[in-house]
């Protein structure tokens, strides 16, 4: 083929080359969209994932410590014990968010909300008087306080830890 059928050809079908070459720039930016959307979305998942762990880890954090503190300040001699009811602030909320993390963290977290459940019913079948936000707790329950504070508060740790790990991740 020469040189002048060649143009000649490419004459002839310059429109279908436009097209063609028109349809390949509108797949190639379709293509580089659709990858950024998706680095979009894996980005947008793992910085709701690290805001998840990081509200988790630090309410479960001062559960424990509060709960560490009550069981640390009752005195031998005590004649009952007044205690907080727990008001869980941010992980009532974040329960539908629980989806975002791994299936190990699910199992993990939702054992300390569990835990944590937990505790105030025991606190309700121990307490001596139940006034709405605090707990009356008589001398003779105290071991068994004392029990569900270190058991409660041994989950919630175990959740910050897990909350901690997968963050450094």
């Amino acid at each position: 083929m020469t040189a002048p059928e060649f143009l000649g050809h490419i004459d002839r079908f310059q429109t279908m080359i436009v097209g063609i070459v028109g349809f390949l720039g509108v797949i190639w930016t379709l293509s580089a969209n659709a990858r950024y959307a998706r680095l979009e979305h894996s980005r947008q998942l793992r910085m709701r994932r690290a805001v998840l762990r990081r509200i988790l880890a630090a309410e479960f954090r001062n559960y424990s410590d509060a709960l560490k503190r009550n069981r640390d300040a009752i005195h031998s001699k005590a004649e009952e014990v007044s205690v907080g009811k727990i008001r869980r602030l941010l992980s009532e909320g974040l329960t539908a968010d629980l989806g975002l993390l791994d299936p190990d963290e699910i199992d993990i977290v939702v054992n300390a909300l569990i835990s944590l459940d937990g505790f105030e019913h025991c606190l309700e079948s121990i307490c001596q008087n139940n006034l709405g936000t605090r707990f009356i707790i008589p001398a003779e329950a105290l071991p068994a306080f004392r029990n569900v504070c270190d058991s409660t508060a041994t989950a919630l740790d175990l959740a910050v830890e897990a909350m901690e790990m997968s963050n450094d991740r």
